[in-house]
């Protein structure tokens, strides 16, 4: 994996990332100093479950109110976590996109928004998820 992908944030997004490459971004990670935040969506989760999950894993501050614009606010919040930048990694969400694809598709716009704003003030951030999806690309790691 070339470890200035993940330092350059013009390229920050939400990305595909197959499960055979997920040692490479979190030795890359390490590598450009990016915080790496783990979350896993456990099968058959809802999307309240799933909200609260990731403000489980990701350490979200106690105001957190485990819905979409919470979810928004705590990864735009510059206070959230220390670090230059951030590598989000959820593995999971194939279930939530199955029996609840709304959730799913409206948890990437956050995710796109997030990455966004992120991305407006140069600040590194990644969201990888394990779960290929329409017009999510594939983390280029060659």
């Amino acid at each position: 994996m070339n470890n200035q992908l993940l330092r350059n944030a013009e390229k920050s997004g939400v990305y595909h990332l197959a499960q055979a490459h997920h040692n490479s971004v979190r030795n890359a990670a390490q590598k450009e100093g990016l915080l790496l935040l783990p979350a896993e969506i456990p099968a058959c989760a809802n999307k309240n479950q799933a909200l609260l999950q990731l403000g489980a894993a990701l350490h979200f501050p106690t105001w957190y109110g485990a819905n979409f614009d919470a979810l928004f606010d705590c990864l735009t919040d510059p206070d959230w976590q220390p670090g230059r930048g951030h590598v989000i990694m959820i593995k999971g969400m194939i279930d939530l996109r199955a029996t609840n694809p709304d959730d799913f598709a409206t948890m990437i716009e956050v995710f796109q928004a997030a990455t966004e704003a992120r991305r407006e003030a140069a600040s590194p951030f990644w969201v990888l998820i394990d779960t290929p999806a329409r017009g999510i690309p594939a983390l280029p790691v060659t």
